[in-house]
């Protein structure tokens, strides 16, 4: 009897265990940016005026009402509507999203959210980086889009498809930590050199010097060091996550520059400045 209330209580337990992470699994699906996007948006058109376009003044074969926008979704996925309709839509929208933000900015985003799921997929083969992190920066990237994409070019959609992808990897292209790896020799080269010691100590030591702040060292140090994904990082402080994106990458391309020119040189003194650093204090 003793081992059948065991074997009970063991599957009880594993029942609650499985049920636990899947609720965990399910929060941490809700919680990332397009379907939080997309949730907004939900929200936003059961209002009692949900957000609309005006058929009539904008034509392209649209009803001649006020259409609102999750039904606009619809008119532009379906396979009938036009090239020339689906074009004429997203200038509309890009207008909107750029002139208001808010609401115009949220129905952007969901009405491309099945371009952007695409995208993400793409992206999460060319990348490695926390899904949620890239996903988050996928639509940092498409926000800034919306701004840089010109209204005369044909096909938008496809428009800012790319220059979302381009962002992205643009920043990629700078966001490796080079900086943290080994230096790679090669002849004829002249070898970065590290200070001695841990990353860790490499920011400190970059802090003192006046190459970074405070504030952006502990940014780096937990998104880098302490695997701490930039999204958490934002979330639990109520930053943007664009902003504190940028922020570091122009800290870590200053690093690295640091590092190239010798300001963080491999010779510490006490106290963990770099001689590097005291000459460049003496001299000013």
């Amino acid at each position: 009897m003793f081992h059948a209330r065991s074997q009970t209580t063991a599957a009880a337990t594993t029942e609650a265990t499985n049920s636990d992470e899947a609720s965990s699994s399910t929060a941490s699906i809700r919680r990332r940016p397009l379907n939080q996007a997309e949730h907004s948006f939900t929200l936003l058109m059961q209002g009692p005026q949900p957000l609309a376009v005006d058929g009539a003044a904008l034509g392209l074969g649209l009803p001649a009402r006020p259409i609102p926008v999750d039904e606009l979704r619809t008119i532009l996925l379906h396979p009938s509507c036009d090239r020339t309709t689906r074009d004429g839509v997203w200038r509309h929208l890009i207008e909107q999203a750029r002139a208001h933000r808010g609401a115009w900015m949220v129905a952007t985003v969901a009405l491309a959210a099945p371009m952007l799921r695409r995208l993400l997929k793409t992206l999460n083969e060319m990348i490695t980086a926390e899904h949620e992190d890239l996903e988050a920066e996928m639509l940092a990237c498409f926000m800034e889009a919306l701004y840089r994409v010109e209204l005369s070019w044909s096909h938008p959609v496809l428009r800012l498809s790319r220059l979302t992808q381009f962002g992205v990897l643009r920043a990629h292209a700078v966001d490796q930590p080079e900086l943290l790896s080994e230096p790679e020799m090669s002849d004829g080269q002249r070898a970065l050199r590290y200070p001695s010691g841990h990353a860790d100590l490499l920011l400190a030591r970059a802090v003192e010097a006046g190459v970074i702040t405070a504030e952006t060292a502990q940014l780096i140090g937990m998104t880098r060091l302490d695997n701490t994904s930039l999204a958490d990082y934002c979330r639990a402080r109520g930053l943007l996550y664009c902003t504190e994106l940028k922020r570091r990458q122009r800290a870590e391309a200053r690093l690295r520059q640091a590092l190239i020119s010798g300001e963080l040189s491999s010779t510490a003194e006490p106290g963990g400045t770099t001689a590097s650093a005291t000459r460049h204090r003496s001299q000013s």
